[in-house]
């Protein structure tokens, strides 16, 4: 017998634990001690379920995968492993296998193929982000290639050794594995599917969406703007209730921390609440995004950062019909914007009295679709000082009258006060003058 069909899985010991059962260990074939609560039991499974599998059935269940197919094409390295017959083969299969479980920033070979199934666009997945009736025939499929990732998963090393490799071999960690049916449907439902499953942050450009990698920053890092914030949170937390909530520009001076309230509201409800950052330059996309979402019970919150257009853009028009809910729309979203911009939409020549009339009339029109604007403006000398202070005393540091001083010259050299400059002095104040509390 060769080495590729050396290795039996035990399809018992596995779909007690696909099925959520701690199982400890199997005193017989057959019998296996189970953990239920803080009790112990022993299950007996009939012979027949007791089926082994050898590394070339394996792999035919590997193939056979159809509904996360994608998964399955992730996994090549792992299943063309089964099927290596020589040691140079072996080798280069395995060296896959780590290098994608160390790129993924997971422990193991079980953990890597779960995060790949948790993140899957299929049908299965998005029936169950829609908490919708899912066919048994579907259902059947899913448990079946579940049961064949959890065998997968549980390939060692040690299987594929020869007496010539064993020094070098690559060896990864196999096992943990846990996601079961039920599990996944539960999953789905709470946080969608696809890429927009695995995490609260992300992107969406020409590419589709990506996860955006943001800091971790919370609406009390934006020191005072008390009352702007407060309407912010309640528009977003009737969002989440399912109470009408309505698109928002957040408009006024720059570096006042209207993005930075925007971004933080990813940390503030995460698991509720997901943000989609657009860039103004890919307005036309937002009937994509909307296609997307539609029909999940997930929120979303499209955000755009310095939104503004040019006379006669065309991406104003699909911007007004997104805010006045278009058909193409999706009830799941509420798009909020940005802009330190007097005017949406650009001057022109000002002599032109009709021209800039119809400017006026359609920056009106652009500025109505939104069911809540909120002002940041530039704080004045003593509220400018006193974010300063609370910044400086966030960090732990004491806090200096002369510090007044040094804020106020780098503030004129800033062109000004806002709460980014004085975040900006903090950084000086702690580098270069600060002593610990």
């Amino acid at each position: 017998m060769t080495v590729s069909n050396v290795r039996i899985v035990s399809a018992a010991k596995v779909l007690l634990e696909i099925s959520g059962f701690d199982v400890i260990r199997q005193t017989s074939l057959g019998n296996y001690v189970i953990k239920c609560g803080r009790a112990r039991e022993t299950l007996t499974i009939k012979r027949k379920c007791a089926k082994i599998f050898t590394m070339d059935e394996l792999y035919l269940r590997y193939k056979a995968i159809a509904v996360y197919k994608s998964v399955a094409d992730a996994l090549t390295p792992l299943a063309e492993l089964v099927r290596a017959d020589d040691d140079c083969a072996r080798v280069e299969r395995a060296a896959g296998i780590f290098r994608a479980v160390e790129q993924a920033g997971v422990r193991s070979t079980g953990e890597w193929i779960e995060r790949l199934v948790l993140c899957d666009d299929n049908p299965f997945t998005r029936a169950a982000s829609a908490c919708a009736r899912i066919d048994k025939r579907l259902k059947a499929q899913v448990e079946t290639e579940l049961l064949t990732f959890k065998q997968l998963s549980l390939l060692s090393p040690n299987d594929f050794l020869s007496d010539a490799t064993a020094a070098f071999f690559p060896r990864f960690d196999f096992g943990g594995f846990k996601a079961n049916y039920d599990k996944l449907v539960r999953f789905h439902a709470d946080n969608g599917c696809g890429i927009l499953a695995c995490g609260s942050a992300f992107k969406y450009g020409a590419g589709g969406f990506g996860i955006a990698h943001i800091d971790d920053v919370r609406l009390s890092d934006l020191k005072n703007y008390d009352e702007e914030k407060a309407e912010i949170v309640k528009n977003t937390e009737n969002f989440i209730a399912g109470l009408p909530a309505f698109h928002t520009l957040l408009y006024g001076d720059r570096g006042t921390g209207k993005s930075t309230t925007v971004r933080a509201l990813c940390a503030e409800y995460e698991g509720k609440l997901k943000v989609i950052e657009l860039s103004g330059e890919d307005l036309d996309r937002l009937p994509d995004i909307f296609a997307a979402i539609r029909g999940r019970r997930q929120k979303h919150i499209i955000f755009i950062d310095d939104l503004s257009f040019d006379e006669n853009d065309r991406r104003a028009d699909v911007f007004k019909a997104a805010l006045e809910g278009s058909l193409d729309g999706a009830d799941n979203a509420l798009i909020y914007c940005t802009s330190n911009r007097r005017h949406l939409i650009k001057e022109t020549d000002r002599s032109d009295v009709r021209r800039r009339n119809d400017e006026v009339q359609a920056e009106l029109a652009l500025f109505d679709r939104f069911g809540l604007v909120v002002t940041y403006i530039n704080p004045d000398k003593d509220e400018f000082i006193d974010i300063l202070k609370q910044i400086v005393r966030s960090r732990g540091l004491h806090w200096r009258d002369e510090y007044a001083s040094i804020a106020e010259l780098a503030a004129l050299k800033k062109g000004g006060r806002s709460p980014r400059a004085a975040k900006q002095i903090a950084d000086l104040i702690e580098s270069t003058y600060a002593e610990f509390i």
